[in-house]
């Protein structure tokens, strides 16, 4: 695995070439409205398509590409395959499971029971406090980890 921090919030990659897309997803970014900096050496990264090659201990800044993100713009994403809308990121898992609720099969009396992994990241979520990054086009898969009913 290769360390290595994002704004400050820590990642781990097996992988030593990946996309900026990649990278700025992990932390909630939109490739589109984004550039990457490698901190020690200034190479910077706009295109989302590009392969950055990660060395231990990397340590990158996302920026704007054209200024500030806008802070209403609408942010689409999925829940087991069910359309969902928001304008803000992060959210909290519980608030992605309230929203999603029974058109996306996730029981809202058994929130804690859950957790969500995004299908183009790899990221899990477990901890219905803990924080989802979103961006745009974003796939989640809520899966139910409690007991299971015996008829």
């Amino acid at each position: 695995m290769i360390h290595f921090t994002i704004n400050g919030q820590e990642f781990e990659s097996p992988q030593k070439r990946v996309s900026v897309e990649w990278l700025l997803k992990l932390i909630g970014w939109s490739p589109k409205d984004a550039q990457l900096v490698r901190e020690v050496t200034g190479e910077t990264w706009s295109d989302p398509s590009a392969e950055v090659e990660l060395r231990e201990g990397d340590k990158f800044e996302a920026k704007p590409r054209r200024g500030p993100l806008p802070p209403e713009s609408k942010i689409h994403y999925k829940v087991n395959g069910e359309p969902q809308v928001t304008t803000k990121t992060p959210m909290i898992l519980e608030e992605i499971l309230r929203r999603a609720g029974a058109d996306a099969a996730i029981d809202l009396n058994q929130l804690g029971s859950y957790y969500l992994d995004n299908v183009g990241t790899g990221a899990r979520y477990e901890n219905l406090d803990d924080e989802v990054p979103i961006v745009d086009g974003d796939e989640f898969v809520a899966l139910y980890a409690g007991p299971t009913p015996v008829a």
